[in-house]
């Protein structure tokens, strides 16, 4: 077949369309290769080989939506390219293809296309691995039709960019398991986030940080992204991209759910549900960010760090001579307890052990070693400036049953710890017994109990000051 080029156009995504004419005057639609193999390549050889077997074999969906079948792979001038039967909405849409961002109702209408897919595939494998936002065209009125998926898919590797196509995949098939209903939804969910927002919910960095974030992440609320999406819109495309399969809704009840949205006229945010989304959208993302840097700078020190912690060990077994004690056999016992709060309080593991008896507060000794380690490399890698770790309302009590030959006091305080991005707050109450040890008080006994615990999230450095100053 001989062809001839009448017009070109290059959708928002980069990608071309073409007009052609043969010698008898039909019109055809030519989509170029645009393959980044030379032709001289075997592997180029051998990808037309399989193009022309899928090409020869269409699919049969029985659904709503336009699906656009390829005809074979013919050549114009000098371009190979994949031919179709011209198509007036296909060639009227194609500039908006791959457009930044999709209304509201649009979104909704392609939704309702692809679930029918779903729904009229029902137990049946379908024969492509997940939806993809460059396999679809929007026709105009609310109309989409969408590529065959399994040429896109084979042709995705050898293209421009082509490699982001991997991350359109459900966490449960990254993770080595199989495409079922519940992963094709996930790729439905990806798919209408990236059309809907103009983003795609994931960090786009490396690929194993993408990844990394799929397993390990939910989704962000896309109205964080786009705050003209209604709330039940986006509830949708939440329950969609559940990170666990179990949690997402069959194609046909979220079907019937975007029926109802679709009816009530709630797929655009109103003024003020926009306006409370844009303004908490950047304080979200910024600590989405800072959980994710975390997790990272923590998967490259925490080898570092355990080896730090032993080597502080041998240090401070190795550097006890140089430590000057405090306690002198003169110290009355309450000057003691207070010595060892101080210690704890500045993560003082010398000035910690000097009021134990052999083999006492070996909790507190140990979390202090550690702590200490840990807050000089998160200070050193993460610029840390919020407090890492307070000690507050520190309250001694001689015992009801005070003894002055075995005093024994009630400390009753609140630690709070820096883990993640979130603080530990812990209300403590201790009870110290104290003996004399060559002729020196030690705390010999040391119960501790934690009353209350929870989890607050910490400021950001911004915000230290204002901690700092409380």
């Amino acid at each position: 077949m001989r062809l001839s080029l009448k017009a070109t156009q290059t959708g928002v995504d980069g990608a071309a369309l073409s007009v052609v004419i043969d010698e008898q005057g039909n019109n055809y639609l030519f989509e170029p290769l645009n393959l980044t193999l030379l032709a001289k390549e075997k592997i180029h050889l051998e990808l037309l080989r399989e193009l022309r077997q899928l090409v020869a074999n269409p699919l049969t969906f029985d659904t709503k939506m336009k699906v656009y079948y390829y005809h074979g792979i013919e050549k114009c001038g000098t371009e190979y390219g994949l031919l179709l039967d011209y198509d007036e909405g296909l060639w009227t849409g194609w500039p908006e293809k791959g457009r930044a961002v999709t209304p509201p109702a649009e979104i909704a209408a392609l939704a309702e296309g692809l679930l029918g897919i779903l729904v009229a595939a029902g137990e049946e494998q379908l024969p492509f691995t997940g939806f993809h936002p460059g396999d679809l065209v929007p026709l105009g009125s609310g109309r989409w039709g969408i590529l065959d998926p399994r040429v896109q898919r084979l042709l995705a590797p050898y293209r421009g960019g082509g490699e982001q196509r991997d991350f359109y995949t459900a966490p449960e098939v990254i993770d080595g398991g199989q495409w079922t209903e519940a992963a094709y939804l996930y790729t439905l969910g990806l798919t209408l986030y990236r059309l809907g927002t103009g983003k795609f919910p994931f960090p786009l960095e490396k690929r194993q940080v993408t990844l990394t974030a799929m397993l390990r992440e939910e989704a962000p609320d896309p109205r964080y992204d786009q705050p003209q999406i209604g709330a039940e819109l986006a509830a949708i495309m939440k329950k969609l991209l559940k990170k666990n399969p179990q949690q997402r809704p069959d194609a046909r009840s979220c079907a019937a759910t975007l029926a109802q949205a679709v009816n009530k006229g709630t797929l655009e945010a109103t003024p003020d549900e926009a306006a409370l989304f844009q303004t908490e959208a950047e304080a979200v993302k910024a600590k989405a960010t800072r959980k994710r840097q975390w997790y990272w700078r923590w998967q490259w020190y925490r080898w570092p760090l355990v080896i730090l912690v032993v080597l502080l060990g041998s240090f401070l077994l190795l550097s006890r001579g140089g430590y000057e004690e405090q306690i002198t056999s003169s110290t009355p016992p309450l000057e003691v307890v207070a010595l060892f709060y101080d210690g704890l309080a500045r993560l003082d593991s010398l000035q910690l052990e000097e009021p134990l008896g052999k083999g006492v507060g070996k909790e507190f000794t140990n979390m202090v070693s550690v702590l200490h380690v840990t807050y000089k490399v998160r200070q050193a890698y993460e610029l840390m400036e919020i407090p890492f770790f307070q000690l507050e309302d520190l309250s001694i009590d001689a015992a009801a049953d005070f003894n002055p030959e075995v005093p024994m006091y009630t400390a009753s305080y609140r630690l709070q710890l820096l883990e993640g991005d979130q603080y530990v707050k812990q209300e403590r109450r201790d009870r110290l017994v104290l003996e004399k040890q060559k002729k020196k008080w030690r705390i010999t006994r040391l119960d501790s109990a934690v009353l209350t615990e929870e989890r607050v999230p910490a400021p950001t450095n911004d915000e230290a000051g204002t901690i700092l100053s409380d």
